[in-house]
């Protein structure tokens, strides 16, 4: 008996964090499937198949909208080329899972029309559709995109929606009130990629600090400009001097959160500064086991820390990352942009430094998680997904 799983996710981002999920949530699954002990289900010719995006699809799609922008039907055109991209990748698959990330959202980066593209051809070729510890952001009755993706999750082919954070949100505005579906709050998977690449924390003195594009808190309707960015992350770099702390910068990989660095060298009057830009996700996640603490605003800079024990601080530029503080016990260490101070971000990196994570609680949200994919591929194999 053949089954394939074929994993869905960010694939066309350049944030390395975005492949870490998909790699963590493949692995958990990969796992989970190898110790089951259900009747046939080791017979099982269980293959694991990435859903991607090439560059040159996006270039199409991104033509055809600006070229048919001001009419009706550009964002159908959008969907007709992404359903006709997907069935090609769909062939012989039995299960869709939705890796994560920051998936339940329509402001940004076109996601929905990407989202309901793939529950509409699951729809058509009759392939369940589960999705996998997504970030929910905002919720509109007016906006006909979000009203778009609601449809969409609403449909009786997606089996499964968890979410990392925004709970509510899903469950009292995106799905209809008596959904039938599986509904729950678990971990990102990212929280085992400690496991899933093998890499543990290495002993440390330094302080990783990591940037982010200096646009991105405007972007998100935060009043925090690039060159506030540059003076908080120069200053944040005196106060641990200060205090005699070794430091790196680095950056999730994408290209664009490099771009303070000069800035941050000229508020700081020096002509170098060390950054790590990772260029493969292992050496995301090796770069982060180096060092004893982290200062981040990427999310998965802060979660990928979290699955190696490493304590962490958020500069806060999108609710997810408070959700994320909140949910692992610690929003005291993820500052809104109105309370970033350099000095109190340093005083709560020390006292983060001496406590740690409180490990009870933290094996217990991890395991979340894992709970979650063995309740999905043990309703999968019955029949009952």
């Amino acid at each position: 008996m053949n089954n394939k799983i074929c994993f869905a996710g960010l694939l066309s981002e350049s944030n390395l964090g975005d492949m870490v999920i998909l790699k963590s949530t493949s692995g958990l699954y990969k796992e989970a499937y190898s110790h089951r002990q259900a009747p046939n289900f080791s017979m099982l010719n269980l293959q694991f198949e990435p859903l991607t995006l090439p560059q040159r699809l996006f270039r199409k799609i991104r033509y055809l909208t600006a070229k048919y922008v001001k009419s009706k039907s550009y964002h159908r055109i959008e969907l007709d080329e992404l359903q006709r991209h997907y069935k090609k990748q769909l062939k012989n698959v039995n299960l869709i899972v939705l890796v994560g990330g920051g998936l339940i959202k329509y402001k940004s980066q076109g996601i929905y029309n990407y989202l309901t593209a793939l529950i509409d051809t699951a729809e058509e070729l009759a392939i369940p559709l589960v999705i996998n510890g997504a970030g929910v952001e905002d919720y509109s009755n007016q906006d006909p995109r979000c009203q778009l993706l609601k449809k969409s999750l609403n449909k009786e082919v997606v089996k499964s929606i968890t979410t990392r954070d925004n709970l509510h949100t899903l469950t009292h505005h995106y799905l209809d009130p008596h959904s039938q579906k599986h509904i729950a709050k678990v971990a990102d998977s990212a929280v085992y990629a400690d496991e899933i690449y093998g890499i543990k924390k290495q002993t440390s003195d330094t302080i990783g600090i990591g940037l982010v594009r200096g646009g991105i808190f405007m972007d998100y309707e935060k009043r925090f400009s690039a060159d506030a960015a540059a003076e908080l992350y120069a200053n944040i770099i005196l106060e641990l001097e200060k205090r005699d702390y070794k430091y790196q910068l680095f950056t999730n990989g994408y290209p664009g959160d490099n771009d303070l660095l000069p800035l941050i060298k000229t508020k700081l009057k020096r002509s170098h500064l060390s950054l790590i830009e990772p260029q493969q996700d292992e050496e995301l996640v090796h770069t982060l086991a180096q060092f004893s603490a982290v200062i981040a605003a990427r999310l998965h800079a802060n979660i990928i820390s979290y699955s190696l024990n490493i304590p962490s601080l958020g500069l806060v530029w999108n609710n997810k990352l408070k959700m994320f503080g909140h949910e692992i016990g610690y929003p005291e260490r993820f500052f809104n942009y109105h309370d970033f101070n350099a000095s109190h971000i340093v005083n709560t990196l020390e006292d983060a430094l001496a406590t740690g994570y409180e490990p009870t609680y933290r094996d217990q949200y991890r395991k979340t998680a894992k709970n979650n994919i063995n309740y999905v591929l043990h309703h999968w194999q019955s029949g009952t997904l």
